[in-house]
């Protein structure tokens, strides 16, 4: 998919707030440590720091040669700010040039969290890094996935203009799918217009028209055969 103006201007905005932020922030010009390492033990200091939202403490733990990029079983000090919702962590530990993707062995990336939990700041800011919008967990969840499921339009319309799969399925059933069964009309109608497969047959057959007029959902179920639902 071609790039347009709405994808390439928050890149260069990031960019050049990105550099203010590593001016501001760098201590002697001395670069932050990131060397990918594991630890054993959650709550590490640096750890500690971001999920207090304490940002002073992350630069000067930063400062002392602290691994940015440190994989403890909760995810890394980046995913420890997303899930603090501390856009500001989030936004200095990018800037100082933290992996976006960098994940645990389930797989959770930082942006599935963001988008799981409906941050479309931070879901902007981990886009603009160049984290993976299409990633996939362990349970094939990818972050469109968990922002549809949740009801955080904002965050799919955000997803989806970045290139998310809108096709993506999971479980035997299309994302739509699982968005018709739990009745969300909204976000099937969104879906819909982004190019979902209106016809789409899960494991046993059935389609999205299939789960709207099991659950006698009248609004859904006409949505559908407005998208081209096969009768």
């Amino acid at each position: 998919m071609a790039q347009g103006t709405g994808t390439i201007l928050p890149r260069l905005l990031f960019a050049l707030i990105t550099s203010t932020l590593v001016t501001a922030c760098a201590t002697g010009g001395d670069p932050s440590n990131l060397e990918q390492r594991q630890s054993s033990v959650a709550d590490t200091p640096l750890m500690a720091a971001v999920s207090d939202g304490d940002l002073d403490r992350v630069e000067s733990l930063a400062a002392s040669g602290a691994s940015l990029n440190t994989l403890t079983e909760e995810g890394t000090p980046l995913a420890a700010a997303v899930r603090a919702g501390e856009d500001r962590i989030v936004w200095y530990l990018l800037s100082e040039g933290t992996a976006p993707d960098r994940a645990p062995a389930s797989g959770i990336t930082p942006l599935m969290i963001a988008s799981g939990e409906g941050h479309r700041r931070i879901v902007q800011l981990l886009l603009s890094a160049g984290a993976s919008v299409n990633a996939s967990d362990s349970e094939g969840t990818t972050p469109v996935i968990r922002a549809a499921r949740n009801g955080h339009l904002s965050v799919v319309k955000v997803l989806l203009a970045a290139g998310a799969n809108v096709n993506v399925s999971q479980g035997g059933r299309s994302l739509l799918m699982h968005i018709v069964d739990g009745g969300d009309l909204l976000t099937a109608e969104m879906l819909l217009a982004a190019g979902a497969d209106v016809n789409y047959q899960g494991n046993n057959g059935e389609t999205a028209l299939d789960l709207a007029r099991a659950s006698n959902n009248r609004d859904i179920e006409m949505l559908l055969i407005q998208a081209g639902a096969e009768l």
